[in-house]
């Protein structure tokens, strides 16, 4: 099989799902009604609420999106399972789960009037399943910050080529956005301004490479190198300082400022960056090198429940509910721009796993490579990091298929591509976690709304926290995922729309994230890790509860049994939750 045969697959695929399938979904549930303001009008504020023109709204909601996950998840799925697995599940479930969990969140948040999900779980289950989970999306949100935080850090360190680009691009947004919304700029003429002053500061950042407190080995030969002082510090930690300050504000900054024309902006070099891999791919006729299935389980990893929950981000991904509801709603012009921005742009994300799938399956070699052959061997990269895998592989499969790009060009293209995702999750997520502790405690002060969750990250970081719980981080995000889609099924119940859209997604991921965590409860536990081991157990529980909370609006619009927790009810569960136990145990010893 080559890259061009599955590049056509999937690009045929994914636009055959947004026009049938998206449209489906806009018939039977959006319903969409330009004549009905939407919360960016009705509720106008000027810092969170703000009209934005559909394909700015776009550029914000993707840039948002698509972390590092729907590039690192397909990476680690590749070298587990080979690309066949990998690439059904991107296709098939960003149409049919992904693309469905975001459009119906955003759909659902702008008829609640931009409530965040925690609301619309409040309103149609009940305060409990509200509660808790706020608490839970609070912590999963601040563990996100720390972590981008930590990631972008480390990058900056490793490649200050990068630097220029990533803080003068924010610069570069304030002023396209005063342009458009002060000053009245053709919105197209002043992103055709910002463009270009992203590629002088992309070749500038090239050209001159920032540091803290020096030691940098020159890769290239430079114009010069700025290096900032540290004063004694560690760089790593004043990085880490200096990209939480600016998290903090950019989530108190009006909209309007920064975060759209950021997200639009850096949306043209994302899009850039994924036409080129496509264009790359396509061309270079490409044969696969890694093989189509790798078994369908390797060491302690089996195919389900895992693959499902490495390929996050790409597929389908609970973070992409947090921004539907917490930034995109609160932005949206008109109800019939929801379909592009929310069905439309996870189908970009699917293309964009895509394209990092196909870049470290053709692109690098599989286990070694032939003597005397130029080329990088996928595992050997992937033990340094699977960014470096994809950036290598991303570098080799363009400057193959379009040879008038080096592979240098191509492989600090696609590491600037990532990082750009990276800086924009970081920002996005800390507005949203600040509107979730409002939805939470009711205090309604941005700046310490913010604050909070911006220590509770610092916590996190710096002292390395996040690598305790890190592991888990898979599991709750795609829990998050299932409590989203039960959210939904409840809200449509409560509207009387068809619910097997959400319903049967609901059902998949809700046994997959149960089977998952009780899997790495047991699993963690007998190698000894407790913290990790009781972190998915309270994970397990949560899950439980909400689900035991939304059960009672199903059973009465299904007509299933009524469950009341009874002495002999609790036993019934306990001999379930051992069962699925050994069940997981029995899955560790073969998979072991």
């Amino acid at each position: 099989m080559n890259t061009t045969v599955l590049l056509v697959f999937g690009l045929v695929a994914l636009l055959l799902g947004y026009k049938f399938y998206g449209g489906l979904l806009e018939r039977k549930i959006a319903k969409p009604d330009d004549s009905r303001p939407t919360p960016a009008h009705e509720k106008f504020d000027g810092v969170d609420y703000v009209p934005a023109n559909k394909w700015v709204l776009l550029g914000h909601h993707f840039a948002s999106i698509a972390g590092a996950g729907p590039i690192i998840g397909p990476v680690l799925a590749a070298s587990l399972f080979g690309w066949a697995p990998a690439l059904l599940w991107i296709i098939f479930g960003g149409i049919f789960m992904g693309a469905v969990h975001d459009y119906l969140t955003l759909v659902a948040s702008v008829k609640e009037k931009g409530a965040s999900i925690v609301k619309i779980a409040e309103r149609n289950i009940s305060p409990l399943a509200k509660n808790m989970f706020s608490i839970f999306l609070f912590v999963a949100l601040s563990l996100v910050v720390g972590v981008f935080a930590v990631v972008t850090a480390k990058t900056f360190m490793k490649q200050p080529e990068l630097v220029l680009p990533s803080f003068g691009l924010i610069l570069v947004a304030m002023l396209v956005g005063t342009l458009i919304y002060r000053f009245g700029f053709n919105i197209w003429l002043a992103a055709f301004i910002g463009f270009v002053s992203l590629l002088l500061l992309l070749w500038l950042g090239y050209q001159i490479p920032i540091t803290i407190g020096g030691g940098y080995q020159p890769s290239h030969e430079y114009w010069f190198v700025l290096n900032i002082p540290s004063f004694g510090l560690d760089p790593f930690i004043l990085w880490t300082i200096l990209l939480l300050a600016y998290a903090f504000i950019a989530s108190v900054t009006p909209v309007w400022i920064l975060l759209q024309p950021r997200d639009f902006l850096a949306t043209f070099q994302l899009i850039f960056g994924l036409l080129l891999g496509v264009l790359g791919g396509f061309l270079a006729f490409e044969t696969l090198k890694a093989p189509a299935f790798a078994g369908l389980h390797l060491s302690t990893t089996p195919l389900w429940p895992f693959m499902f929950v490495i390929i996050a981000c790409g597929a389908i991904s609970g973070f992409h509910s947090l921004v539907a509801s917490g930034t995109t709603s609160k932005q949206l012009d008109k109800e019939s721009d929801a379909k592009l921005v929310g069905y439309g742009g996870m189908l970009l994300e699917s293309l964009l796993a895509l394209v990092a799938l196909l870049s470290v399956s053709a692109g690098l070699y599989w286990l070694t490579k032939p003597q005397g052959v130029e080329g990088f061997v996928f595992q050997d990269l992937l033990k340094q990091s699977p960014i470096l895998a994809f950036g290598y592989g991303y570098g080799e499969l363009v400057s193959k298929g379009l040879p008038f790009i080096t592979f240098s060009m191509a492989s600090f293209f696609g590491m600037m591509m990532l990082n750009a995702f990276v800086m924009t999750t970081l920002d996005s997520a800390s507005r949203i976690n600040r509107l979730i502790f409002t939805d939470l405690t009711g205090i309604k002060n941005k700046y310490i709304a913010s604050l909070v969750g911006i220590l509770l990250g610092a916590l996190f970081a710096l002292t390395n926290a996040w690598t305790v719980i890190w592991p888990v981080f898979g599991s709750a995000n795609q829990l998050i995922a299932a409590l989203t889609l039960i959210v939904l099924t409840a809200y449509l119940i409560g509207i009387k729309a068809p619910t097997q859209y959400t319903l049967i997604p609901a059902i998949f991921m809700s046994l997959t994230t149960v089977a998952i965590l009780i899997f790495q409860t047991l699993k963690f536990g007998l190698e000894g890790k407790f913290t990790l081991s009781l972190v998915a157990l309270i994970l397990l529980v949560l899950a439980l509860v909400i689900m035991k909370e939304s059960y009672r609006v199903f059973a009465n619009y299904y007509n299933l049994p009524k469950v009341e927790i009874k002495r002999e009810h609790k036993l019934v569960v306990a001999l379930i939750l051992t069962l699925l136990g050994v069940f997981s145990f029995g899955l560790i010893s073969v998979a072991g």
